[in-house]
């Protein structure tokens, strides 16, 4: 599928999954080109819009949007727009399409989010890059219904905080906390990986990444493997200076590296990671590298010990990547997006797994 304007265009977010349609986002395009809500089933097929961004409901939307439990709402941010021009959180209906901002940034309750919220309960919690007391920005919670957005923490940055997060935080049901990344400061001035708790909105730095373990990660969120670990991508540094798959043990509060990047795997991996249903492969997308310099989409041991190449991007096909891929509810599928392509306004891919790393 071929993004030509109309039904959005650059930087087309990978969408996430629910049972029966994958929602996701488009940065512009749509009806006055400041972006939409698009849906498509898991094989690629009746990509429609849902819902256009008109300003005061927000422009330019930050990835993927949340799923509520019963698939009728979407819950999301934008990186502008609303009240301040500073970002909004909105909900958009998944029936009639209407997209509705539950609140606005200002800037001291964060600005300029990057990263969709996550549902725990009846409240959403995220993060901003921006604003806050320091404007290195927050980690913020607000109820479904919206409301005013409480802040849980200004980041500070220097070698006891980090800065600037720009991933969506995870739920461990492991210890019930949430987790997340951010880019800059921290112990090595390369970000660090942060833990809130849900119920007492309490917050600690937990580990700082280091040029061994590679550093300053992007958009991607953490995800919990299947040995009860945190996975996530460096963009940069580690062995061969283009990123690495890092494991983050939250009882020992160790990162180490499980897979580095290099040119001819591809490099600069902009996303997170996501995990085959065997829990033996981890499956990442890469902004640059590669055969053609576009980027790759790869399979790589759990282990890091191995990796497979899935597909080469360039100019014709798509390139770097801004969103993880996501695995269908099927578990045979991976359904991904590329800037670029054709128009060249964004690609939207559907690709069965190989069953050999599956």
């Amino acid at each position: 599928m071929r993004l030509d304007g109309s039904n959005g265009s650059f930087f087309p977010y990978s969408p996430n999954c629910g049972t029966e349609w994958c929602y996701g986002t488009t940065w512009f395009g749509g009806s006055l080109n400041m972006g939409t809500v698009y849906r498509v089933k898991p094989d690629g097929t009746s990509y429609s819009v849902v819902g256009n961004f008109e300003g005061a409901n927000g422009l330019q939307p930050s990835q993927a949007p949340a799923i509520s439990p019963d698939g009728k709402s979407l819950y999301g941010t934008t990186s502008q727009g609303g009240d301040a021009g500073s970002g909004a959180i909105y909900m958009a209906d998944t029936t009639t399409g209407t997209i509705t901002s539950l609140a606005s940034f200002t800037g001291p309750n964060g600005s300029t989010p990057q990263a969709p919220p996550i549902i725990v309960g009846e409240q959403l919690f995220g993060v901003a890059g921006q604003g806050g007391k320091s404007s290195r920005g927050v980690v913020w919670t607000l109820p479904r219904s919206g409301g005013e957005i409480k802040v849980l923490h200004s980041f500070v940055g220097g070698k006891k905080d980090v800065a600037t997060p720009f991933g969506a935080l995870t739920l461990n049901p492991h210890d019930g906390m949430l987790y997340g990344m951010a880019f800059a400061q921290a112990a090595e001035g390369l970000g660090g990986i942060f833990r809130i708790n849900p119920k007492t909105g309490s917050y600690k730095l937990m580990a700082s990444f280091t040029a061994a373990t590679g550093g300053v990660p992007q958009t991607g969120a953490l995800v919990v493997g299947p040995d009860k670990a945190l996975y996530g991508n460096s963009w940069a540094l580690g062995k061969n200076n283009g990123g690495s798959v890092f494991r983050y043990n939250p009882k020992t509060n160790q990162i180490e590296p499980v897979f580095f990047y290099a040119p001819t795997t591809g490099t600069q991996p902009y996303s997170g990671v996501a995990f085959s249903p065997s829990g033996e492969w981890i499956y990442s997308l890469t902004w640059r590298g590669g055969e053609f310099g576009g980027g790759t989409l790869l399979a790589i041991k759990a282990d890091g010990s191995d990796y497979r190449i899935l597909q080469q991007f360039g100019p014709k096909t798509g390139l770097n990547n801004t969103a993880a891929p996501t695995i269908t509810p099927d578990g045979k599928r991976l359904i991904y997006t590329q800037n670029g392509g054709k128009y060249p306004l964004g690609v939207l891919y559907s690709m069965r797994i190989p069953a050999s790393v599956r």
